[in-house]
């Protein structure tokens, strides 16, 4: 009966054990696709960078154009407008490079190597960048949309 105890207990001992991978294992991926939920949701907006940086570029030579045939105040204004409008895209040039650093140096192939709680941390950390990028892009896509709409 003692022998049959420990065998038992040495069984639940086991699969103890290897529940407790799989459940870290699984807690790993389910924490992997929250990083790339956020990822595949910011990666489309992309387009929409390039689309304002370009219509950002137009306005900017209009307002070039504009300074040279109007008056010193209508100059005054055109320069402050057309400050706007480089901040703006230079907003969108920082949101795009923050994404595409990000995606640089995204490393999911190490993942495996790393104990759970290691994987976790460098999870967490690369769950904290991506949402960064994600507010960047956002804040900045909505800006030039507001400037162009007014336009």
């Amino acid at each position: 009966m003692y022998k049959l105890t420990l065998i038992v207990a040495g069984l639940l001992g086991i699969s103890g054990v290897l529940w407790g991978c799989n459940s870290g294992k699984e807690t790993v991926k389910e924490t992997e696709n929250e990083v790339f939920a956020i990822h595949d949701e910011v990666m489309p907006k992309i387009d929409d960078i390039m689309k304002m940086k370009k219509q950002l570029k137009q306005r900017i030579a209009l307002l070039d154009s504009l300074k040279t045939t109007g008056s010193a105040t209508a100059a005054v204004r055109t320069d402050e407008e057309k400050e706007q409008a480089s901040r703006l895209s230079r907003n969108l040039i920082v949101a795009d490079s923050l994404m595409m650093d990000w995606m640089s140096h995204y490393n999911g192939d190490t993942l495996t190597k790393l104990s759970s709680d290691d994987a976790l941390r460098y999870l967490s950390a690369q769950k904290d960048q991506i949402s960064d990028v994600k507010t960047k892009v956002n804040t900045s896509i909505e800006q030039a949309k507001q400037y162009l709409g007014k336009k």
